[in-house]
């Protein structure tokens, strides 16, 4: 079974629907907030509470995604709820589009995330996500798309590097040579 990500998927919806209710639950965020890892993400009781309410019924048949489910619910903290309608934006292609906004240019020629930091993002291998996402998560202001991000994050592989790397460069302009 394939684990999707979208506005009207069981899970997506769940999501959603979690994230939108930590807008009343400040505690809860700030404590995902300031986690720093997965690990302090999963000892929780607003991620176990989540995954103990609804994630475990929606991922019995998905092996090993608990540490998965707890960087996408970490991550999904850092975004911020002033920005409701690009977090749950629709888009046929939720996972490009996140790529997307990191090429999103601040000025003529300089990309929001820099093509440096954006090649290092995708030499990370999962163990070491969390840490660049959360920044770059700040970078992009708290406004990523929930969808997008949570896919990329918990099939974070070859196949996501290159989706993002397809939709990412041809958007940043090339650089001139010496």
């Amino acid at each position: 079974m394939s684990v999707e990500f979208t506005h009207d998927s069981e899970l997506g919806m769940a999501l959603a629907e979690w994230w939108l209710g930590l807008k009343d639950n400040s505690a809860a965020r700030a404590e995902l907030r300031r986690c720093n890892s997965v690990a302090e993400v999963v000892m929780t009781p607003a991620f176990q509470r989540f995954c103990q309410r609804k994630l475990r019924s929606l991922m019995q048949d998905t092996q090993m995604w608990e540490d998965r489910m707890a960087a996408v619910v970490g991550l999904l903290s850092h975004l911020r709820h002033d920005a409701e309608s690009t977090v749950l934006g629709k888009s046929a292609r939720p996972v490009e589009a996140f790529a997307e906004q990191m090429a999103d240019l601040v000025s003529a020629d300089r990309p929001l995330v820099s093509e440096l930091r954006f090649r290092r993002l995708l030499q990370n291998e999962r163990a070491d996500l969390y840490e660049s996402m959360t920044r770059i998560i700040r970078m992009l202001k708290g406004g990523a798309n929930l969808y997008g991000l949570s896919y990329s994050i918990f099939h974070w592989g070859d196949n996501v590097k290159k989706r993002w790397a397809y939709a990412y460069f041809p958007k940043v302009p090339s650089k001139k040579s010496a």
